[in-house]
C-alpha cells in the first residue's frame, strides 16, 4: 500500500534554529499521525480503488 501527503519541506524554511526545529517536529508529528492512522484502517473494508499495491 502506498500513500502521498503533500507536506511542507521543513528543511526548506529561513529563520531562527529554534523555529526551524519547531518546524522539523511539527512535520515529523504530521506524518507520524498520518501513518498511525494509515495503519489502524481496516485492510478488508477498503474497496480495490482505494488500495493499489504494486
Amino acid at each position: 500500500m502506498t500513500a502521498h501527503w503533500g507536506v511542507s519541506d521543513p528543511a526548506a524554511f529561513v529563520g531562527p534554529d529554534d523555529e526551524k526545529a519547531r518546524v522539523f517536529m511539527a512535520t515529523a508529528v504530521t506524518l507520524k499521525r498520518r501513518i498511525e492512522l494509515m495503519l489502524a484502517l481496516p485492510i478488508q473494508a477498503l474497496d480495490a480503488m482505494t488500495i493499489r499495491s504494486g
